[in-house]
């Protein structure tokens, strides 16, 4: 069992990655924005089940296979940026919120199994994982791969807890917004504007440095 000082600096530190300004947390707001804070409640669930995915491999070494092949890193993202920018579309085509906090338009089940998907297909969590907990993981230790999963479990308990929260503001402030201007239906193509953004940047990033190095 990890000593308590270790659990704390890996809480603190798992808080400070959470909480920094990135796709996840962006995802997550989009959607409450879009479509309601259950979906924005339901997407942080959809992230961390997925990110237990790639825990999982990490902690059995499965992603070191992934790291050493850069035609399947290569493929597994490009699939993931295609599959952020048909969510973002399908967001953007969908009606306002509703202020009952119902999203007729998105079953919150095909919200649940998109982001856990769209969280796969993402090779960099993957890679984060295997960098990131071997640094609180006592190698040495026969009970090695438990650590690893508690460690990873505590993660996902700080990302629940920073992106739900994120997603429950976002879809009150999109419901408050709605009630003072009516103007719902602009929002959600914002918001799916902006997910099909982040699906775009990978790719758009990669084009830029090919460009620049040659």
């Amino acid at each position: 069992m990890p000593e308590i000082s270790a659990i704390l600096l890996f809480l603190s530190t798992a808080f400070l990655l959470t909480v920094a300004p990135g796709p996840d947390i962006v995802y997550v707001a989009m959607r409450g924005l879009a479509q309601g804070w259950k979906a924005g409640l339901v997407a942080a669930f959809g992230l961390v089940t997925g990110i237990f995915v790639h825990i999982a491999l990490a902690a059995f070494g499965l992603s070191a296979i992934l790291a050493s092949s850069p035609v399947l890193f290569s493929i597994i993202k490009y699939a993931g940026a295609a599959y952020i920018i048909y969510i973002g579309w399908q967001i953007a085509r969908s009606g306002p919120v509703s202020l009952s906090g119902d999203t007729d338009s998105f079953r919150l089940s095909r919200i649940f199994r998109q982001t856990i998907l769209m969280n796969i297909l993402n090779p960099k969590v993957a890679l984060f994982f295997l960098a990131f907990l071997p640094q609180f993981v006592d190698t040495s230790s026969e009970h090695a791969t438990f650590q690893f999963l508690l460690f990873g479990v505590l993660f996902q308990l700080v990302a629940l807890l920073i992106m739900g929260s994120v997603g429950i503001f976002s879809g009150a402030l999109a419901a408050r917004l709605n009630n003072n201007s009516g103007n719902g239906t602009l929002l959600t193509k914002f918001a799916g504007s902006a997910v099909m953004a982040l699906g775009a940047f990978i790719p758009a990033q990669e084009l830029w440095d090919f460009i620049t190095e040659n």
